[in-house]
């Protein structure tokens, strides 16, 4: 339909719109019109800061997970203190500070989730299995010593058997629990409710054991060091057998260290002083290494050394040590430390 141009007011048919023409004298030029150095700076500032927070924030989100997990590889292999406790029996002393120091300080590895940092360790998980299976072989030990009237101490004996870990159970609540029956059973012995082991016999016992510990792992780590295929720098199985000898050196280490505090007249006595001492040192070579990453390598090389070969040897001069701390202490002729008391007494009554 074509449009009507009747319709339109009759004023707008004859004269037509009003139209005002600018001309160019009310246009103002903008030809010398430049944006200002400081703001072209901020934006060009802000561009690069924009992206180097969305570079940086997917560089951390990359590397911040295996940072984690390296600092979470915390193992305490200092020495144990036990100064100023009221222990009936040091040993026991060791064993739940020992405990308290892996649940209270880095955490149990094993019970972490899938996700957590500590989840994805193997030198930390092998340390601590092996630091209680250590302390539940020494409760066993102890437990043999004890028996009254063909029992087991019944704290004892619970303790041997939760220091032992069970696949996917949580330790945290079986080592509290281990550490409670410790404590019972040294506050037993301590009042004469609970048999406490011969000291001499202890030390026999101990000896013994740690000869037998050194030599599973010198077996275990010669049947790693001797594999067809080596990984570089060293496979899973080769750091767990590593971490564990290293674990039950710290334990047999401590455990000899505190044995001077159970019967001090027993180092009074020249022999054994010195198969103590030898024994001592031989296990603290052994717990003292602190290879920053674990190699299995030949050895003859300039860089990479065999850290399980290097171990095994100190276990060598640990278990022949620890047997002659044995036949020393079995050696000893009858009424030795009443002899070595007698001498003492009569000492301190000339001193002046």
């Amino acid at each position: 339909m074509a449009f009507d141009s009747s319709r339109l007011p009759a004023a707008y048919q004859e004269e037509g719109p009003a139209v005002t023409v600018l001309g160019s004298d009310h246009l103002v030029t903008f030809d010398y019109a430049e944006p200002s150095p400081v703001m072209v700076f901020a934006q060009r500032w802000w561009r690069r800061t924009k992206l180097a927070l969305k570079i940086g924030a997917v560089v951390a989100a990359v590397v911040a997970y295996p940072v984690l997990t390296v600092a979470s590889n915390k193992i305490d292999d200092s020495h144990v203190e036990i100064a100023g406790q009221d222990w009936t029996m040091p040993e026991v002393g060791v064993a739940i500070n020992k405990i308290a120091r892996e649940l209270e300080g880095a955490g149990w590895a094993g019970d972490r989730a899938n996700w957590h940092p500590q989840a994805r360790l193997t030198a930390m998980p092998a340390w601590q299995v092996a630091t209680t299976d250590a302390l539940s072989d020494h409760t066993r030990m102890l437990s043999e010593l004890t028996v009254k009237g063909g029992e087991v101490d019944s704290d004892l004996k619970a303790a041997t058997r939760l220091l032992r870990g069970v696949p996917g159970e949580d330790m945290r609540p079986r080592l509290t629990a281990a550490a409670e029956a410790l404590n019972r059973y040294d506050s037993r012995a301590g009042r004469g409710l609970a048999v406490a082991p011969d000291k001499l016999e202890k030390l026999k016992a101990e000896a013994n054991l740690f000869a037998d510990w050194a030599k599973a792992d010198r077996i275990d780590l010669a049947v790693q060091v001797n594999q067809d295929v080596v990984e570089w720098p060293a496979s899973k199985a080769d750091i767990e057998s590593f971490y564990g000898a290293k674990a039950r050196a710290h334990v047999a280490q401590q455990m000899l260290a505190v044995a001077r505090v159970t019967e001090p007249r027993l180092a009074r006595l020249p022999a054994v002083s010195t198969a103590f001492d030898k024994a001592e040192q031989a296990w603290g070579r052994a717990a003292e290494m602190k290879p920053l990453i674990v190699s299995n390598q030949n050895g003859d090389g300039p860089f990479m050394a065999n850290h399980l070969a290097s171990i095994g040897f100190f276990l060598v001069e640990a278990e022949q040590a620890s047997r002659d701390l044995a036949a020393a202490l079995e050696d000893l002729p009858e009424g030795a430390l009443e002899n070595v008391a007698s001498l003492e007494t009569r000492l301190a009554s000339t001193a002046p």
